[in-house]
C-alpha cells in the first residue's frame, strides 16, 4: 500500500519527537522522501551495518553472564593490550548506531523483531512501538495517530533492519565474549536465530566479520604470533571453510591496497621498514598461515595466495618471500632463546618443531638457520665477537686468538644443543671447525715451522697441535685436512722461492732451495709420523700429486717441475768428487726431488737419456766398431764391457736405455757382416764376433732374429729354391744342410718357415696356373682362350654350352689328372701340410686283461689338417675355376678304375686344400657330381624297369663310397632323384591322359612309396584330373557298377585321395556323363532312331543306381515316358525280375515319372 509523500510529511511532522528523530534519523525539518525511495535505502543500511557492528541487547546479557572473565580472557590474548580486530569491530557498531538508530533500537528491543513478523498485527501498534520505544507505547496518541502510515513503513523496512542489526549482534558476542569462551559459538548461532536470518545470508555476515577484524589487525603494521591464534580462534567460531576464508581473505587485501594506494607512494610501498610496506607483508603472512592451517591442497592454496599476492600486485614467489621475511625474525627468536635456555633444560625439540609449524618455517630454511644459531653458540664459547657485535672504534679490544679456546663443559652444552636443533654430528663438526681452523691453524702453522727451524723437536710439535686440538674440541677428520692444507702451503712457499731463482737461470741457489725444501719435507715427515695416520703414509702420493692443483707443486707448470729437476741432477753431478758421476747418496736426493715435484719414472728416464745417454751411446758405438774390426780378441770385449758398465754404474742409468741403444748398434754391425760377406753367409768368425757382440750389449738370442732375418733372410731362401730344384721336392738329405744354413745365418726357426713358405708359393704358383691353363684349353674355344688370356675372362667355360655327356653324364675331357697328382706330391712331400690338435674326442678301444677281453675308453686328440700355402691364398686362380678345377678332379678319380683311381681318391680332400676349397665347399661339389650319376643312372634303369633292383642299388653303393658321400646324404640324393624322374614322367603322362597311362604311372609310384602329392608334387587338381581320366571310361564301359565299388576305393588310395573328395568328383562325373546320356537320346528319338537309344538308356539305368535315381537332369514329362517305355520294351530275359523292376523305379525317379 502506498501514500502520497505530502500525507506522510504530515503525519511524520505531527508524530516525530526528539526521541524517534534519534531513531530515525530523520529531522523535523527534513526532506521526506517517497516511500519507495525510502525502502531503497536499506541496501545501504545493511551495509554500513556490516561495515560496523553492534548489538547492546546481546552485550547487556553477555555482561550480566562473567563480565569479569571477558577482561581477563581479551587481556591473555592480546597480551595486555587490545587486539586491533576488537577495536574495529567497535569502531564500526558505534558507526553504525551513529548512522542508523533504527538498527540501536531493534539491537536494544529484540522482542520487537518478532512481533514484526506477524503480518496480522496492525502498523499502527508496530509503529508505535518503534517510535514511542517505552511502555507508554500503546498508549501513546501519536502512535495511535499514525495508523494511517502503516502502508508506507511495511514488513520491508523492518525486514532490512533485522538484516542491518544481526551484523553487529555477531560483532558484539566477540567483543564481549572473546573467542576463546566455550559460550561464544552457540551465542553467535543464537544471533542468527534471534534475528531469523538464512544460512547464506548469516555466512555471509560472518566473512564480513572477518574481513573486518583481520583488516584491524593490519592497520597496526607490528606483527605478533598471538594474532594468528586470533584468526584460527576467529574462524572456528564464526564457523568458516576454507572457501569463504580464502575470499574473505581476497577482499580485504583487494580493499587495503586499494586504500593504501591513494594515499602511499610506491616507492614507500617498496621500503621494508615503511608501515604501510609492514602491513602488507604482515597481510600476507596471515594468509599464507590460515590457508595452510585451513588443510588446504597445494593446488587450492596456491590459488588462494595467488589471489591476494594480485591485489597487491605481486606474484606468488615474491609473496611467498615476503612471507619469509615476517616468519624468520619469530623463529630466530626462538632460536635465540633455546640458546639462552639450553642449560635449564627447559627447550626441546619438539618445542621448535611446534613454532616452526606456527609460523610457517621451511625445512631447508629451518636447517640453515639451525646451523647458523649452533655457529654463533660455537663463537660465543670460543669467546669470539658474534657477527651482530658493533664493529666500531668504541668497541672492546680484540681478545687473542691465541688464548680462545671452549670451556670445560662446553663440548656438553653444544652436544645438547644440537641434539634440540636436529643437527647431524657431521653438521656440528663443521661448524666447529670452522670457527675453530684458523685457531688451530695458526699454532699448528708455527709448531710446524718451529720444527723445520730446528726451534724444537718433531714431538713437540705434534704435542702442541695435539693440545691445541683439545681445547678447540678440533675431531680428527678436521685435523687432518687442515694439516693436509699446512703442509702443501709450507712445501709449496720454498718451491716458490726456488722457482724465482730458477727462472732468472741461476742455477746454484735453485740447487740450494731445493735442498732446503727437501729438508722441510724430512721435518714435516717427523712430525706427521707422530699421527700414526695412514692417510701421511706415502707423502708424496699425498702432498705431491701433479694432477691436482692443490699439491704443494700443482702450482708449477710440468715444463717448470722438470727444468728444476734437471738443474738439480747436473748440479748434483757435478757436487761428486769426481765431478762425473752420480753417488748412491746424491742419488737418493734426486730421487726425492723427482717425488717432491711429482714427476714419474719415465720423466726421469728420459732425463737421464738427455743428460747421460749421449756419453753411454758413443761408448757402445765404439765397441760396436772394435769388436767387428779384424783385430777381435775375447779381451777385447771384456775390457770394453768394464767401460761401458762404469758408464752406467756412475750416472745409474736403466738397463732399459742400454736395450735401446742396443738394437742400432746390433744392426750395423749385422750390415758390417753382410757387406764383407759376397755370398750372403757370414763365416764361422764373423758369426763369433757377433755372438760377443750380442752379450756385450746385454741381448739375448731372441732379440737379434729380427735383425738377421732383414738381413739374411734371403740368402735361406735362395738356399731353400736351390735345394727344391726342378722337381720342386726337397730330397731328404738335403734338410739337414738347410737347418745347418738356419743356424748359420742366425734366423729363427718361425722365420725360417715363414721364407719357406714363400718358396713354396714361388715354385707353386707356376705350377698351378699351367694346370688352369690345360683345364681352360680344353673347355673354352681358341678365340675364347685368347681373350681370357688378352683381358676378358668369359662367362662361358664350355666349348658348345650342350651338357655333359659320356656314359654317366659327367664328361670328363681334361686329361690333367697327372698334372694335379704332381700338385699334391709337390705339397706332401716337402711337408707342407700341418696337422693341428683342435679337440678331443673319447673312442672305444679293446684291451686283453689276463685272459678277458674288455672294452674301454679312451681320450684322443681330434686333428686337422690346414694348408698353410693355397692357390686361392696366391691369387694364382679364381674362386670359379678353382671349384671347376676341383670338379673336374673328382670327375676324373670317379672315372679312373683300379689302383690309380684309388689314389686319386684318397688325395681329394688333398687336392681341394691345396686349391684353397673348404670343406663345406668341397662337399658341395662332390654331392653335386654324385647328384648328376645318381640321376642319370637312375633315370637310365628306371626306363627299363618299373624299380631299381639289388645291382643297382650295390652300382649307387660304390658310387657313395667313390665319391665319399655319407649314407644319410646318398639316401636322400636317391630320393631326391627317383622324384624329379617320377615329376618329369607324370608330365608326360598327364599330357597323354589315358587311362591306362595313368594306371601304369600311379601303380609305379605305389611300388616305389612315393606319394603324388606329398613327393611327386603333384597338385590336387592334377590328381582329381588323373582320378577322372581313369575312372570315366571303366564307369562307360560298366566296369565299375554298385556292385564293384571296391575298385573305386582302390584307385582312390592309390592317388592318395580321401573318400570325401573320391565321392565329389564320382558324383561330377556321374551328372556330367548322364547329361551326355540324356542328349544323346534325346536326338536319336528326334530322329526316330529309337534303336539306338538303347546304349545311352543302359547306361543312365547303372548312373541312376549310383545316386538312387537322384541325377541332375532336366526331361520333359513326355519324353521321359517315352525313355521309361523304350526301357519297359528291352529285353530282360537274362537278368533278375527284382533287378529289373528296381531299376525301372530309378529310371522313372531319375526322368521325374510316375
Amino acid at each position: 500500500m502506498k501514500i502520497r509523500s505530502g500525507a506522510l510529511s504530515l503525519l511524520l511532522s505531527i508524530a516525530l519527537t526528539s526521541e524517534s528523530v534519534s531513531a530515525f534519523g530523520v529531522a523535523p525539518n527534513s526532506r521526506v522522501q517517497s516511500s519507495s525511495s525510502f525502502v531503497s535505502r536499506t541496501p545501504s543500511i545493511i551495509h554500513n551495518a556490516r561495515s560496523q557492528c553492534a548489538l547492546a541487547s546481546m552485550a547487556t546479557s553477555s555482561s550480566t553472564r562473567s563480565p569479569q572473565n571477558n577482561k581477563s580472557a581479551g587481556m591473555t590474548m592480546f597480551g595486555g593490550a587490545e587486539s586491533g580486530g576488537i577495536t574495529e569491530l567497535k569502531e564500526l557498531t558505534k558507526a553504525a548506531d551513529a548512522s542508523n538508530p533504527i538498527v540501536k533500537t531493534f539491537r536494544k528491543q529484540p522482542t520487537l523483531l518478532k512481533i514484526s513478523g506477524y503480518a496480522a498485527v496492525p502498523a499502527s501498534f508496530i509503529l508505535g512501538a518503534v517510535i514511542t520505544p517505552s511502555r507508554r507505547a500503546a498508549a501513546t496518541a501519536v502512535g495511535s495517530a499514525i495508523t494511517g502510515v502503516a502502508g508506507l513503513i511495511g514488513k520491508n523496512r523492518l525486514d532490512a533492519a533485522t538484516e542491518a542489526a544481526a551484523m553487529p549482534g555477531i560483532a558484539q558476542v566477540i567483543i564481549d565474549k572473546g573467542l576463546d569462551d566455550p559460550e561464544t559459538p552457540s551465542l553467535i548461532a543464537e544471533v542468527q536465530e534471534t534475528f531469523g536470518v538464512q544460512d547464506e545470508d548469516f555466512a555471509d555476515m560472518c566473512s564480513d566479520i572477518y574481513k573486518v577484524y583481520i583488516t584491524g589487525m593490519i592497520k597496526t603494521p607490528i606483527t605478533k604470533t598471538s594474532e594468528l591464534k586470533e584468526l584460527s580462534s576467529l574462524r572456528t567460531v564464526l564457523k568458516m571453510d576454507n572457501l569463504r576464508v580464502g575470499e574473505a581473505h581476497t577482499k580485504a587485501a583487494k580493499d587495503f591496497s586499494r586504500q593504501t594506494s591513494l594515499f602511499t607512494p610506491v616507492e614507500d610501498l617498496e621500503d621494508p621498514d615503511h608501515p604501510d610496506r609492514m602491513s602488507i607483508d604482515k597481510f600476507l603472512f596471515f594468509s599464507e598461515r590460515i590457508f595452510h592451517q585451513g588443510g588446504e591442497t597445494e593446488e587450492a592454496f596456491k590459488y588462494e595466495m595467488s589471489r591476494v599476492a594480485k591485489a597487491f600486485d605481486l606474484s606468488l614467489r615474491t609473496a611467498m618471500d615476503r612471507v619469509a621475511e615476517v616468519a624468520e625474525p619469530f623463529y630466530d627468536r626462538a632460536l635465540q632463546s633455546a640458546r639462552s635456555k639450553i642449560d635449564t633444560g627447559a627447550v626441546s625439540a619438539d618445542m621448535l618443531e611446534r613454532a616452526r609449524n606456527t609460523l610457517g618455517i621451511d625445512d631447508s630454511v629451518a636447517r640453515d638457520m639451525h646451523i647458523a644459531t649452533f655457529a654463533e653458540e660455537v663463537r660465543s664459547l670460543l669467546g669470539k665477537k658474534s657477527n651482530d657485535d658493533d664493529e666500531s672504534e668504541d668497541s672492546a679490544e680484540e681478545v687473542d686468538e691465541a688464548t680462545m679456546k671452549f670451556s670445560d663443559n662446553a663440548k656438553e652444552k653444544l652436544d645438547l644443543l644440537a641434539e634440540v636443533l636436529n643437527l647431524e654430528t657431521k653438521d656440528a663438526d663443521y661448524e666447529i671447525s670452522v670457527e675453530a681452523s684458523p685457531l688451530f691453524q695458526a699454532k699448528a702453522l708455527a709448531s710446524m715451522n718451529d720444527s723445520i727451524a730446528g726451534t724444537i723437536s718433531p714431538d713437540q710439535a705434534w704435542s702442541d697441535m695435539e693440545a691445541r686440538q683439545k681445547e678447540l674440541l678440533f675431531n680428527d677428520d678436521a685435523m687432518k685436512d687442515l694439516l693436509a692444507s699446512l703442509v702443501m702451503q709450507t712445501m709449496g712457499q720454498p718451491l716458490e722461492a726456488t722457482m724465482t731463482f730458477a727462472k732468472v737461470n741461476n742455477e746454484g741457489a735453485t740447487y740450494d732451495k731445493l735442498l732446503e725444501a727437501l729438508e722441510a719435507k724430512e721435518a714435516i715427515i717427523s712430525v706427521l709420523k707422530n699421527s700414526d695416520w695412514e692417510e701421511f703414509n706415502d707423502f708424496e702420493a699425498k702432498f705431491f700429486d701433479p694432477k691436482s692443483k692443490s699439491s704443494a707443486c700443482g702450482f708449477l707448470e710440468f715444463a717448470d717441475r722438470l727444468s728444476l729437476y734437471r738443474v738439480f741432477l747436473k748440479r748434483s753431478v757435478s757436487k761428486s768428487e769426481s765431478g762425473e758421476e752420480l753417488t748412491e747418496e746424491l742419488y737418493a736426493k734426486v730421487k726425492e726431488v723427482q717425488g717432491m715435484l711429482g714427476l714419474s719414472d719415465d720423466d726421469e728416464a728420459s732425463e737421464f737419456k738427455k743428460n747421460f745417454g749421449p756419453e753411454l751411446q758413443k761408448s757402445l758405438a765404439t765397441a760396436m766398431i772394435e769388436i767387428m774390426g779384424d783385430d777381435f780378441t775375447p779381451e777385447l770385449v771384456t775390457n770394453l764391457k768394464a767401460i761401458s758398465d762404469k758408464i752406467i754404474k756412475d750416472y745409474k742409468l736403466p738397463d732399459s736405455l742400454v736395450s735401446e741403444y742396443a738394437g742400432p748398434n746390433y744392426m750395423r754391425a749385422v750390415n758390417i757382416v753382410n757387406q764383407n760377406t759376397p755370398g750372403g753367409v757370414p763365416t764361422t768368425e764373423q758369426m763369433e764376433q757377433l755372438e760377443s757382440l750380442r752379450e756385450y750389449l746385454k741381448m739375448t738370442k731372441e732379440d737379434t732374429y729380427t735383425f738377421h732375418l732383414e738381413v739374411f733372410g734371403s740368402a735361406y731362401k735362395s738356399g731353400v729354391l736351390e735345394a727344391m730344384g726342378s722337381t720342386g721336392i726337397i730330397r731328404p738329405e738335403l734338410k739337414a744342410p738347410l737347418n745347418d744354413l738356419r743356424d748359420r745365418l742366425g734366423v729363427s726357426e718361425g722365420a725360417c718357415k715363414t721364407l719357406f713358405l714363400e718358396a713354396v708359393e714361388e715354385k707353386m704358383k707356376p705350377m698351378v696356373e699351367w694346370i688352369i691353363l690345360e683345364l681352360e684349353r680344353t673347355m673354352l674355344t681358341p678365340k675364347q682362350l685368347a681373350d681370357k688370356r688378352q683381358k676378358d675372362f668369359g662367362e662361358d667355360y664350355f666349348k658348345t654350352g650342350k651338357g655333359a655327356d659320356g656314359k654317366l653324364g659327367i664328361g670328363a675331357e681334361a686329361n690333367i689328372m697327372t698334372d694335379c697328382m704332381n700338385l699334391i706330391d709337390f705339397y706332401c712331400e716337402n711337408n707342407i701340410p700341418e696337422k693341428n690338435e683342435v679337440g678331443k674326442k673319447t673312442v672305444e678301444k679293446k684291451v686283453v686283461e689276463g685272459d678277458e677281453e674288455k672294452t674301454v675308453s679312451e681320450e684322443v686328440p681330434v686333428f686337422e689338417t690346414t694348408y698353410p700355402v693355397t692357390a686361392l691364398g696366391m691369387s694364382a686362380v679364381e674362386p670359379e675355376l678353382a671349384e671347376l678345377l676341383f670338379r673336374q678332379y673328382v670327375v676324373g678319380g670317379f672315372t679312373t678304375q683300379g689302383k690309380q683311381g684309388e689314389r686319386y681318391e684318397a688325395a681329394r680332400d688333398t687336392f681341394g686344400g691345396i686349391i684353397g676349397l673348404s670343406k663345406d665347399k668341397m662337399q658341395e661339389i662332390t654331392k653335386s657330381i654324385g647328384g648328376t650319376v645318381y640321376e642319370n643312372y637312375i633315370g637310365n634303369s628306371m626306363r627299363t624297369k618299373p624299380s631299381l633292383d639289388q645291382q643297382d642299388m650295390m652300382f649307387l653303393a660304390n658310387i657313395q663310397g667313390k665319391l665319399g658321400i655319407s649314407s644319410e646324404a646318398s639316401e636322400k640324393m636317391l630320393l631326391d632323384t627317383q622324384k624329379k624322374i617320377l615329376s618329369e614322367e607324370a608330365e608326360v603322362v598327364l599330357n597323354v591322359d589315358t587311362a591306362e597311362a595313368i594306371k601304369t604311372f600311379r601303380e609305379k609310384c605305389n611300388s616305389m612309396g612315393m606319394e603324388l602329392e606329398a613327393d611327386i608334387g603333384l597338385s590336387k587338381d592334377r590328381i582329381s584330373r588323373m582320378f577322372e581320366t581313369e575312372v570315366t571310361p571303366s564307369l562307360l564301359k560298366g566296369d565299375i557298377t554298385i556292385e564293384s565299388g571296391d575298385i573305386l576305393s582302390e584307385i582312390q588310395d592309390s592317388l592318395g585321395m580321401t573318400p570325401e573328395e573320391a565321392e565329389t568328383i564320382f558324383e561330377r562325373i556321374i551328372d556330367k556323363r548322364s547329361k551326355n546320356a540324356i542328349s544323346t537320346i534325346k536326338a536319336e528319338l528326334l530322329r526316330g532312331r529309337d534303336e539306338n537309344c538303347v546304349g545311352p538308356i543302359e547306361r543312365l539305368v547303372r548312373f541312376s543306381q549310383f545316386v538312387n535315381g537322384e541325377l541332375d537332369i532336366n526331361v520333359d514329362e513326355a519324353i521321359g515316358w517315352k525313355i521309361y517305355n523304350l526301357y519297359e520294351a528291352m529285353d530282360f530275359s537274362d537278368q533278375d525280375l527284382e533287378t529289373v523292376e528296381n531299376n525301372k523305379e530309378l529310371l522313372k525317379t531319375a526322368l521325374k515319372v510316375s
